[in-house]
């Protein structure tokens, strides 16, 4: 890595699905492997796979998150140079068990945003086809409240913006109901150090761009 110091670094992906986040991952590591920086990836997705097939089981959703959040934090704990977090983080307690221990050994964090798309873009971003066999089939309801969401608490990435107690709100997932019901507490703003937005028409420039943008940030030079 030439004289350069690597700032150890958490990357938190933040979009809806659909939005092409495990995409941009891609492009990411790649550049990371080329830098010879240590890496991981970590998403509650993988283990609803089947073979090539994304099969989908709401009443294990809790499981799977917390082996996804047990994962991230073995590899804190290794220090690995960059711990990426490829959930769709679009709520602060979702984040927050993420960026907590990332804070406790030591790691910046930086969020990759990506702004949501047209409704009708996502929906057909789920649909599976021979080539997308992996695809999710989300149902359009919770497309939708998942972009709301998106829009929502988009303004708690800054901390200089107020918290809204009429519409930051956190909710709980019960097991039993499958459902999720607010608790009564008001939302936090993220935890980050840095936030790269990216917008929809600015994506595929955004792939070409993502490592070298992320490495000007992690890479400190020694002088």
């Amino acid at each position: 890595m030439g004289n350069y110091r690597v700032n150890q670094t958490v990357i938190m992906n933040r979009a809806v699905p659909g939005s092409g986040k495990t995409t941009i991952t891609r492009y990411l590591v790649d550049c990371l492997s080329s830098a010879g920086l240590s890496y991981s990836v970590h998403s509650t997705d993988e283990f609803f796979m089947e073979g090539n097939r994304y099969v989908s089981d709401i009443k294990k959703l809790g499981e799977y998150h917390m082996r996804s959040l047990n994962n991230f934090i073995i590899d804190l704990k290794r220090k690995i140079d960059v711990v990426i977090c490829d959930n769709t983080n679009l709520l602060p307690w979702q984040s927050e068990p993420y960026t907590k221990p990332a804070r406790e050994y030591g790691y910046s964090i930086i969020f990759i945003n990506l702004l949501p798309r047209e409704l009708e873009k996502h929906m057909a971003s789920q649909q599976i086809t021979p080539e997308k066999p992996d695809a999710h089939n989300l149902p359009e309801d919770v497309i939708e409240r998942n972009i709301a969401d998106f829009i929502t608490y988009n303004d708690l990435l800054d901390i200089a913006k107020p918290i809204d107690p009429n519409k930051h709100f956190v909710y709980h997932w019960d097991e039993k109901t499958c459902q999720r019901v607010r608790t009564g507490e008001i939302a936090g703003h993220f935890d980050s150090d840095f936030i790269i937005t990216i917008k929809p028409d600015e994506y595929q420039e955004a792939k070409k761009t993502i490592g070298s943008l992320i490495l000007d940030r992690i890479q400190i030079p020694i002088s």
